[in-house]
């Protein structure tokens, strides 16, 4: 009996390990929770958060980048934090992409080139106004609505209007470039 209940004992933890990997895909949007959650910021009646965009702690202002979204003769401004990622998109602009809405929450475009993933985490959540990376479809994204925790989701700065991304119906066309 005692070594029955070695060998189950055994067998079990080798298992919880294991029952946390996910391999699968969820798309830019998944909800797949991490063990731990970061607290979410207020949102007003208006849909707009009560917070800044979320940029990555080790971010600060001396190490990101201004650049200029151009919409529709519009220009939105936007930040490129200093993470591996941030940096491997800077080295690519200016760059012309077509957008579309995806799940009602964020506008994608794939790049031409994947992004570095040194050094930055396996997956993130991500609120309105963040630039973000989605790996798995090496797509550049723009959350208008909070995003939960998705593997794959990288975090890479963030933009200044809100609308301007938003309330874009259909597909559209953005020139992103370094601020002069």
């Amino acid at each position: 009996m005692r070594l029955k209940m070695r060998a189950l004992a055994a067998i079990i933890t080798l298992m919880i390990p294991l029952a946390a990997c996910n391999t699968s895909s969820n798309g830019p949007a998944s909800t797949t929770e991490p063990p731990s959650t970061p607290t979410e910021p207020s949102t007003a009646a208006d849909g707009s958060s009560s917070q800044p965009a979320a940029v990555p702690s080790s971010a600060g202002a001396a190490d990101s980048t201004p650049i200029t979204i151009d919409i529709d003769g519009g220009t939105v401004r936007g930040t490129l934090s200093s993470n591996a990622t941030a940096r491997s998109l800077i080295g690519q602009l200016p760059l012309t992409l077509s957008f579309r809405d995806y799940g009602g929450q964020e506008k994608i475009a794939e790049l031409p080139e994947p992004l570095s993933l040194d050094g930055v985490p396996t997956g993130d959540s991500a609120e309105p106004l963040t630039i973000g990376y989605y790996a798995p479809d090496q797509a550049l994204v723009f959350y208008y609505e909070s995003v939960g925790y998705s593997r794959g989701i990288v975090r890479i700065g963030s933009f200044d209007d809100l609308a301007a991304i938003r309330d874009h119906t259909s597909g559209f066309t953005a020139r992103l470039a370094p601020a002069n």
